[in-house]
């Protein structure tokens, strides 16, 4: 079976709103910003790539590893393949020079296990030090702060379409955008990759809950059948998954979202339309016996919830039976 990268609506304006940051004045680069990327999969090593490709110092962080280039693979039409230098270290001790940025692109339920890499980087760098987490769910700040300071921290909404077939190689299928809040931290950051690369959205909470909309339900009917999203032609299926869309838009808004009301039907018609064999980041890591990432999708959902007094029972039906794929996978 052929599985693409994490599903996400089609190309549109919608879905990749945002300002893109202006130019750097050449007069203001003192010199190249430094930046810890944080995970090698498919988004960290793309986001290493195109951080050096645009002039950073990068070092990747990974647990095992044995390159010193990220390679990026793509068609003609999306600028052809290259490759990009940078140093890869496995020992968050060799973490010693001060940094600009650190990247966190670990999975969600990977981040506690990662934050050896936060200290490291905290004790080696000065005051403003940046930390992006580029993770799947909302909320993100909470999940590195503390130590990082709250103003430290950048949450992103990811929208790349890549996979990793082997270590220091992307291939880059499409889509590869960065969302991030409209701030100066935030313009600050753009700058530190290709431009287009981030947009700067001034409703962070809005761009974070539409990326769940998708995302709870997609992955979540993806990984407990095992197909990829043809499995909502089923009429049954794309009820269930248009359930779990209405109580994820329903805790959003109780969250501070803005949702349209008609957000869940329209996600829905995007999914059904993704090309034959259209995956999701949970059922790759399914059929590859990796760990899920269901706690931040759609257990976040549930969770939210309950704080919030808002009924999500189609969700709360799926929860446990995710939880249970997930016994028998190591951490």
């Amino acid at each position: 079976m052929t599985v693409s990268p994490s599903a996400v609506p089609d190309h549109d304006a919608a879905v990749f709103r945002g300002r893109v940051a202006g130019p750097v004045n050449p007069a203001e680069r003192v010199r190249p910003a430094r930046v810890a990327v944080v995970g090698a999969g498919a988004v960290g090593a793309y986001v290493a790539a195109r951080a050096g490709q645009a002039g950073a110092e990068v070092v990747l962080c990974v647990r095992r590893g044995a390159y010193d280039r990220v390679r990026v693979v793509r068609d003609e039409s999306a600028g052809g393949n290259f490759e990009t230098p940078l140093r890869v270290i496995t020992d968050p001790a060799r973490l010693d020079a001060p940094l600009d940025w650190v990247v966190m692109a670990t999975k969600a339920h990977q981040t506690h296990a990662a934050m050896d890499w936060l200290h490291a980087a905290l004790a080696a760098s000065a005051e403003g030090l940046g930390v992006v987490v580029a993770q799947n769910g909302v909320r993100q700040t909470e999940r590195v702060s503390p130590p990082v300071p709250r103003d430290a921290v950048l949450p992103a909404v990811v929208y790349i379409n890549a996979e990793l077939p082997e270590p220091g190689v992307v291939r880059h299928l499409a889509y590869g955008v960065l969302q991030i809040p409209d701030s100066p931290l935030g313009e600050r950051f753009a700058r530190v990759l290709p431009p287009g690369d981030v947009r700067l959205v001034d409703d962070f909470v809005t761009a974070a809950w539409s990326k769940l909309l998708s995302n709870s339900a997609a992955n979540s009917v993806t990984a407990l059948t095992g197909r990829g999203l043809e499995v909502l032609g089923r009429a049954d299926v794309a009820e269930l998954a248009l359930a779990v869309m209405r109580e994820t838009a329903a805790v959003g808004r109780a969250d501070g979202a803005r949702l349209p009301t008609d957000a869940p039907e329209r996600t829905l018609e995007r999914l059904r339309r993704q090309p034959p064999g259209a995956g999701t980041s949970m059922l790759r890591d399914r059929l590859a016996g990796r760990p899920l990432e269901h706690e931040a999708l759609i257990g976040t959902v549930v969770r939210l919830g309950q704080r919030t007094g808002v009924a999500t029972p189609a969700s709360a039906a799926l929860l446990p039976l995710l939880a249970a794929l997930n016994d028998d996978r190591a951490g």
